[in-house]
């Protein structure tokens, strides 16, 4: 998916502002999300969080207000981007999944952002497995570096955290977005970082 095929999927023009493209994308989710729509409806879900995903790369490469769809859109990892949608996540954590290669020391960079010491397969790796401790995971696209958990907050709202990987040289960036799916706003996200954040350091241990 490119990022005119991305703008068609959230029902998006050329030249609309990233804003604009994040309240569509919540508004599509809600509506189209599994846990609203029901099991069926998770193809339309994963393609509407890959098409978000592609454009927030498309942004971050351009230093203009609006959304420039004839920029390359290069993944996080360095690898081609797929041509279909990624794969729909386990039903739940853990499910035959493998663990992470060996330990991933995580620093929290500022309230949204973390570092991984480790090179982007690994971090991916950790980050699903620690995502997993904490909510259940939505999406994944190993290709993109695009990581999506549902997360559940106690008398709060059924929210999305995607996680979105850059690769450095001396590690891994992983990138933090909580979006509520339902019509309630969605709450503070440094306490859903800081609980990724212990649960990578558990998984660590």
């Amino acid at each position: 998916m490119d990022a005119r095929e991305a703008l068609a999927v959230l029902g998006l023009r050329p030249g609309v502002t990233m804003a604009e493209a994040r309240a569509a994308y919540r508004r599509l989710v809600r509506e189209h999300h599994p846990d609203v729509a029901g099991a069926e409806a998770t193809p339309r879900a994963a393609r509407l969080t890959e098409a978000f995903a592609i454009l927030r790369a498309t942004a971050a490469a351009s230093d203009a207000g609006t959304l420039d769809v004839t920029l390359d859109v290069t993944p996080p990892s360095g690898e081609p981007a797929p041509t279909g949608v990624g794969t729909a996540a386990r039903p739940a954590p853990g499910a035959g999944q493998q663990a992470p290669r060996g330990v991933v020391d995580a620093q929290l960079a500022s309230g949204d952002t973390l570092f991984l010491h480790a090179p982007a397969d690994e971090a991916f790796a950790a980050l699903f497995d620690a995502a997993g401790q904490i909510g259940h995971i939505g999406y994944v696209d190993r290709h993109l570096g695009i990581l999506e958990t549902i997360v559940r907050f106690e008398d709060g709202p059924t929210c999305s955290l995607l996680i979105t990987l850059q690769g450095r040289a001396e590690g891994t960036e992983a990138f933090c977005t909580l979006e509520s799916i339902e019509a309630a706003p969605s709450p503070p996200i440094q306490p859903v970082v800081g609980a990724l954040v212990d649960a990578l350091a558990l998984l660590s241990r």
